[in-house]
């Protein structure tokens, strides 16, 4: 991948579940220089990895020997599943995420990680493994907040309170057992001083403008 990407410095991942405020976090990302940060797209990632999934379980399941010709497994022994997801990835990032070749970021954010349950570390795992140098920037807002919003008007609230408390636990264990590729950031630091996001920058390496954040800040949003 970095061979199609000869400027790529690596790529960013926004975490967070619905109107958490993430973009507005998009937007900031967006002002990094060649950063090409794309919106949510429906989680199509989990079906690319659960794919990669049951071809490694039936690779190590029933592919450690030859089988006969008749054998309602015969050519798992065939099946390569790092090279499967390797080039799952590849065109994910060529047909769906659509980067410029010049890029030095690019990446998306997505709301819909919630379903994964307990499977959720192994799903960034599955980032981690074929995404050149990946970030994960996670995302939270007092849930009380998020169960107010028009888009949760049809979840009991209870639920919804549960869904971004458990949400909130997971982004922080991984955060905390992974710094050098992860950050955690909170929606109502960011809008009340966006200086706060100076830390999330830093692990980028890359510069940050306290007034163009600002800026960024004071724009309504269209949804």
């Amino acid at each position: 991948m970095q061979d199609k990407f000869p400027n790529l410095k690596g790529t960013i991942f926004i975490v967070t579940y619905g109107r958490s405020g993430s973009t507005l976090l998009q937007s900031l990302l967006q002002s990094i220089p060649g950063a090409h940060i794309t919106g949510e797209n429906h989680n199509l990632m989990e079906t690319l990895f659960m794919a990669s999934e049951r071809a490694r379980k039936t690779r190590q399941t029933w592919g450690k020997d030859l089988l006969p010709k008749d054998h309602p497994w015969y050519g798992a022994d065939e099946i390569t599943p790092v090279r499967f997801e390797r080039r799952l990835v590849q065109n994910f990032v060529d047909e769906i995420l659509h980067p410029p070749q010049d890029a030095r970021w690019f990446g998306f954010k997505e709301i819909r990680y919630s379903a994964l349950g307990d499977r959720f570390e192994a799903f960034l795992n599955f980032y981690q493994r074929n995404f050149p140098n990946p970030f994960f920037v996670f995302n939270s807002r007092n849930a009380e907040e998020v169960a107010k919003s028009a888009w949760w008007v049809d979840w009991p609230t209870e639920e919804v309170l549960e869904m971004v408390r458990s949400m909130d636990r997971r982004f922080a264990e991984f955060a905390t057992a992974n710094p050098s590729v992860s950050h955690h950031v909170f929606y109502e630091e960011t809008v009340r001083d966006p200086a706060t996001l100076q830390p999330l920058f830093d692990k980028l390496g890359e510069p940050f403008d306290p007034s163009a954040a600002q800026a960024k800040l004071a724009t309504r949003l269209t949804h």
